[in-house]
């Protein structure tokens, strides 16, 4: 490992452990307001109105929630994608979800995922816009994730001409984030 990629590796590892110590701090009701805020921008974009097939995160607890997103784009007759993972080989698989109260159940890392029994697979060609999450984004849609790569793997398999969408709060929105060859940055940033 060249001293640049080790540099680039602390600098990642600084902003990561910083702003996920701002995100668990946050006050619940104002994450709710500013997800809700993000949420309406969401459902003005062009992309979203078009797409019939939505990927989406399911929230961490600290992370801009999703829940009522997915509840409100199921009922609007989106098809949502929702992620398990793999943790063998480090990887996202997709799986639709129909109805979140009986379908997700807590996974690994704790984070919440379709029960076994409830799993349906979907072709990655079909998504046609992807929520993500992220610790950091930058103007240029850079995006810094926990480090595992999963996220990476998955924006690396979608369709070209999916519309990738990060979803942060205005403080992990950084001006210039390090990177490496291997992460890959989303189209668009959606911040408040």
């Amino acid at each position: 490992m060249t001293d640049s990629i080790k540099q680039i590796r602390i600098a990642k590892q600084n902003v990561r452990k910083r702003l996920l110590s701002d995100l668990k701090q946050q006050k619940e009701e104002v994450r709710r307001q500013r997800s809700e805020e993000i949420w309406r921008k969401v459902h003005r974009l062009t992309a979203f109105r078009r797409a019939r097939v939505v990927f989406c995160y399911v929230a961490l607890p600290y992370e801009v929630q999703t829940r009522r997103m997915i509840e409100e784009m199921l009922t609007i007759g989106k098809r949502v994608v929702v992620p398990r993972m793999r943790s063998r080989v480090k990887a996202l698989a997709l799986s639709e979800l129909r109805d979140p109260a009986k379908e997700l159940v807590r996974g690994r890392f704790g984070v919440w995922e379709p029960s076994r029994s409830k799993r349906r697979t979907v072709r990655w060609r079909d998504i046609e816009l992807a929520l993500v999450p992220g610790i950091a984004f930058d103007q240029s849609g850079k995006r810094l994730g926990h480090g595992f790569g999963y996220f990476d793997r998955f924006l690396a398999r979608l369709p070209k001409q999916a519309s990738t969408v990060g979803l942060a709060f205005r403080f992990q929105v950084l001006d210039h984030l390090p990177a490496e060859a291997h992460d890959i940055p989303v189209k668009r940033v959606l911040s408040a």
